[in-house]
């Protein structure tokens, strides 16, 4: 029986986690489905987060068992249709379940016919498990069933507080293992491969919506506003920021296009912050032993670089980026390496560790672009701020001063990239 999901879930999900259910042991009639909160508010722009607990009677190798749980994680677009224009949420639905029911797949795939074992250290099993994926343009309909991570024990960290060495690395290693698996699928399987060669940029596709579009221009505004010298370098930023305010996500699309990374495109996660990551510990030692990537709505063909250097740009700390960057892609580049080896492949015929660097340079603008966006939401600049109004500027001073030190600081260090 259901509990409180006719005013919570579609009601085109409720068939299919009675069939979950049954295919999990449980005894009909003998169980009942609860729903809590997934995500803290604020958390999504695309979608609902609910967290479904199946409890019950269980039949498990042929003995019934009282008290049993299995928890899943539903996502499902908001039911309000300006908030769906306003990020492209059915778009990135249908993207997201294609690549938890087409690409991810084919991964794993590729992985088991070369002997890899699910859950080894070697290969790429960093995502969700994927109970039931639906997309129907039509009826503007989409919802996706996966794995409850926190009830594995797994954790999100608090996007306020920047990622440290051991996490980052940690993520690194993830990223090289996922570029692996793409380069084998892209050399070995190219057929099936094309179907990831298709996955366009759709973060750029986002910011460009009506909605959006224009807080580019008030980002772009508000960074140009912090460089008040007379200086070349206050020049430069004040001239660079505003000349981009109409053309920063165009500008951007066309810097990190597919075709400009060939012949080392590969597949991307596209939305890599801390967010979109949970972490398991080792209980006896505290250290860090598995991580999982999430939200797959933005998955892109690309260059490898970008993930990597948006996380360790936007939510790695400061000294990740002047000091261990080098460090971090050697880490990105042993994964890759070891992994890409035991699918058969050469990694340094397929990507060598000098095409890397190059392309932090040739794609990382990227960040800057993104840094626009994200630094007044990471330094609380509230919606009240950008109002014509002073009485918000006094109020918010603080909150100004934070982000002018920050994006000062972050604009200086993405100097190494090539211009937008």
């Amino acid at each position: 029986m259901a509990s409180l999901l006719l005013d919570v879930l579609p009601k085109f999900a409720l068939a299919k986690l009675a069939q979950i259910a049954g295919e999990h042991g449980f005894l009909p009639d003998a169980y009942q489905i609860d729903c809590t909160p997934g995500s803290n508010d604020g958390d999504g722009y695309i979608a609902r987060i609910v967290r479904v607990t199946i409890r019950g009677q269980r039949c498990k190798d042929g003995v019934a068992k009282a008290d049993q749980e299995l928890s899943l994680i539903c996502k499902f677009p908001f039911d309000d249709h300006q908030q769906r224009e306003k990020f492209n949420s059915m778009l990135l639905f249908e993207r997201e379940v294609y690549v938890y029911r087409e690409v991810l797949p084919e991964l794993t795939k590729i992985q088991l016919d070369h002997g890899l074992k699910q859950g080894d250290d070697v290969g790429f099993w960093s995502f969700p498990h994927c109970y039931w994926g639906m997309f129907d343009k039509e009826q503007q309909e989409s919802i996706l069933i996966l794995e409850d991570l926190k009830a594995r024990g797994l954790e999100m960290k608090d996007k306020n507080v920047p990622s440290d060495y051991e996490h980052v690395e940690t993520l690194m290693i993830a990223l090289g293992k996922l570029n692996a698996c793409s380069f084998a699928l892209k050399e070995q399987r190219p057929d099936i491969f094309e179907k990831v060669k298709k996955l366009d940029d759709l973060l750029c596709t986002v910011m460009t919506t009506e909605q959006t579009k224009t807080l580019a221009r008030r980002n772009c505004e508000l960074a140009a506003s912090i460089y008040t010298g007379d200086n070349e370098t206050d020049k430069y930023w004040r001239d660079k920021f505003l000349s981009l305010k109409d053309s920063l996500w165009d500008k951007t699309r066309t810097r990190i296009a597919g075709q400009r990374a060939e012949p080392y495109a590969a597949l991307n996660h596209g939305d890599c912050w801390i967010n979109n990551v949970m972490y398991g510990y080792d209980q006896t030692t505290g250290k860090v032993k598995e991580i999982v990537m999430l939200d797959w709505q933005m998955a892109r063909y690309s260059s490898p670089a970008l993930d990597f250097t948006n996380f360790i740009y936007l939510c790695g700390q400061i000294s990740l980026r002047r000091e261990k960057f080098n460090d971090l892609i050697k880490t990105f580049y042993g994964a890759f390496s070891t992994t890409l080896e035991k699918l058969g492949g050469q990694p340094s015929r397929s990507l060598p560790l000098e095409t890397v660097l190059l392309h932090v340079q040739k794609f990382g603008a990227q960040v800057l672009a993104l840094g626009t966006f994200a630094m007044p939401i990471m330094t609380k600049l509230p919606e009240e701020f950008f109002e014509n109004d002073n009485r918000y500027k006094q109020e918010f001073k603080p909150q100004l001063t934070v982000y002018t030190n920050m994006m000062k600081d972050f604009i200086s260090d993405c100097g190494k990239f090539d211009e937008l």
